[in-house]
């Protein structure tokens, strides 16, 4: 399971990577992904409930990168969340394998830059490309806490359940509070106000 976490992992890596030579990184458009990653990261650093095994439920760490996505495309929107998994990094990291690392402090947090997916231009759209970046990137910690972390479950309990009720938990909740305040943000004027990049 380990080999085949391993290679989907490093796989999902190579497309974005050739996917982004698509994509021109000017000044502007750094400047704005970084102050996005770094804001995310901030309000990462903001725990309401810190688990003992890692994660918790933060103050919508989650929004930055998907309003970066939904405002500045898809390309900018993983790359922010790319950024903003190695700043988390900054506050300590547990690391026991490469693809552990690359599931928990890349992939998860860069699938919330599929938000903007389905467009902004309606509501229903937009919600739906929000709960898909979550659910993508809450599934990724669901595979890192089964295949990686499965000894901190419960004598006689599924290792797979274990890391679905503690990451649904977790960063489930968040997920679902940050699209419920999505839902409400003035997306139309921001887009208005954010100029393409």
């Amino acid at each position: 399971m380990v080999i085949l976490v391993t290679i989907l992992s490093v796989i999902l890596m190579i497309m974005y990577f050739i996917d982004l030579r698509k994509e021109k990184f000017n000044i502007r458009t750094m400047v704005i992904t970084a102050m996005f990653s770094a804001i995310s990261f901030v309000l990462y650093l903001i725990q309401f409930i810190k688990y003992p095994q890692g994660g918790g439920i933060s103050l919508f760490s989650m929004l930055p990168v998907m309003l970066l996505s939904i405002l500045y495309g898809r390309r900018v929107g993983l790359t922010g969340g790319m950024i903003f998994g190695l700043l988390k990094l900054l506050n300590g990291a547990t690391v026991v394998h490469p693809a552990q690392f690359l599931l928990d402090y890349v992939l998860s947090t860069m699938a919330l830059g599929l938000a903007g997916t389905f467009g902004s231009s309606k509501k229903l759209n937009l919600i739906g490309g929000c709960l898909l970046a979550v659910s993508l990137s809450v599934f990724v910690n669901i595979v890192s806490g089964a295949v990686f972390f499965g000894q901190y479950a419960p004598e006689g309990m599924n290792v797979w359940l274990y890391s679905f009720v503690y990451n649904i938990s977790s960063s489930g909740v968040e997920g679902l509070l940050t699209v419920g305040l999505m839902a409400v943000l003035p997306i139309k004027r921001f887009s208005k106000i954010a100029k393409p990049v």
